[in-house]
């Protein structure tokens, strides 16, 4: 048995529906912008072909079999107490935040405990953004949410018959309201509604929203407060409810496909945070639509500002409508290129399915002090 072939990674998933090896199993992609497991299925591939066998956590040897078992947890903090105590084959090299902290603020508290058992922790914003969540200062490292393409999808780019403006999101609410965008997404597809000029697709707009995030609150009794929200509803509605439920337009089966339809979307990160930027502005460049930004206030160190129309410089939606009617075929097509460019150039390569793998073979060097 060669060195590597001692060398095993095991990673607990964000959900237990993505255990027994599903997180690597990228043949369910129904089509294009739907491949949201690329980045693991390629994690998967690199390794193999360099001799280290990749699985989810669930496939962690019960007892020591003479391995370097490498850990990395995706967003589970339950194992790691245990997977500590006594088993000097596991690693717990790196603990990977990938959800928001509006989202999930008792994850982030939970930090404070494992930082002290986990060699790393990877964030995608920095410890001092973090430490009103953490509560104290936070020992991490930065990193980019890696995307399932590198190229556009040509035959959704090229599409020139498109309809104005596009918003895809779920009706949820956060568990913070620290500069959460999602009600501001709700404000926006309100204005739009007014001229019906926007065309809102996603799930959960038939009632009121459900707040994200893990909570102690009993399932039952969350169910009951729902119902009860559904019929206030009716007695009093909600404007911006009503408003949406105008343009809805139901589920987008594609996410990608439904994006290249328009010549713009309403691109809204869930919360303003440095280094705050998921696959949202990524799925309207692939597609060939122009996103209207909001979200990481640094965003401009990460894409040109060229590639998207950033929010910020309006005053109001009056102002964004304004300027968004007066583009011409020409701008749009410079700022569709600009994105197009954007991708082909080493300024993507930090959001790429390769970066993110070159992050777990420096884990497994350092950790093991074999080169990979």
């Amino acid at each position: 048995m060669t060195e590597k072939q001692k060398i095993a990674l095991y990673v607990d998933p964000p959900s237990h529906h993505f255990l027994k090896d599903e997180l690597f199993d990228n043949t369910e992609a129904r089509s294009l912008g739907e491949q949201l497991h690329a980045p693991y299925a390629y994690l998967r591939d690199f390794f193999k072909a360099r001799g280290i066998t990749v699985r989810t956590a669930d496939y962690l040897p019960e007892k020591a079999n003479g391995a370097k078992n490498i850990y990395v947890s995706m967003g589970i903090l339950s194992n790691y107490r245990r997977l500590s105590q006594d088993r000097p084959d596991i690693i717990l090299s790196a603990y990977f935040a990938m959800e928001c902290p509006i989202v999930e603020p008792k994850m982030y508290r939970a930090l404070r405990d494992a930082q002290r058992y986990f060699k790393r922790i990877y964030t995608w914003s920095d410890s001092l953004s973090l430490e009103r969540f953490v509560g104290e200062p936070l020992r991490c490292k930065s990193f980019c949410w890696p995307q399932s393409f590198d190229e556009v999808h040509e035959s959704l780019w090229q599409n020139t018959e498109r309809k104005f403006l596009v918003i895809i999101n779920t009706n949820r609410l956060p568990r913070l309201s620290w500069n959460e965008l999602y009600s501001e997404r709700r404000r926006a597809v309100e204005f739009f509604s007014r001229t019906d000029e926007i065309d809102l697709y996603g799930k959960g707009w038939d009632a009121p929203p459900i707040r994200v995030g893990r909570t102690r609150t009993p399932y039952t009794f969350r169910r009951i407060q729902h119902e009860l929200q559904k019929k206030w509803q009716r007695i009093r509605p909600d404007p911006l409810l009503k408003a949406a439920q105008k343009v809805y337009r139901g589920v987008a089966n594609s996410k990608s496909e439904t994006l290249s339809q328009y010549k713009f979307a309403v691109c809204f990160e869930n919360s303003i945070l440095k280094g705050w930027i998921t696959e949202k502005i990524f799925d309207c460049f692939f597609a060939g639509t122009v996103p209207v930004y909001w979200g990481a206030p640094d965003i401009e160190n990460y894409v040109p500002s060229d590639c998207f129309i950033d929010m910020r410089r309006f005053s109001g939606y009056e102002e964004l409508r304004e300027f968004l009617k007066s583009m011409s075929d020409k701008e749009i097509l410079e700022y569709k290129e600009n994105a197009r460019n954007f991708l082909s150039s080493p300024r993507f390569y930090q959001f790429s399915k390769a970066a993110f793998a070159e992050i777990f073979r420096r884990i497994i060097t350092e950790d093991t002090g074999i080169q990979i």
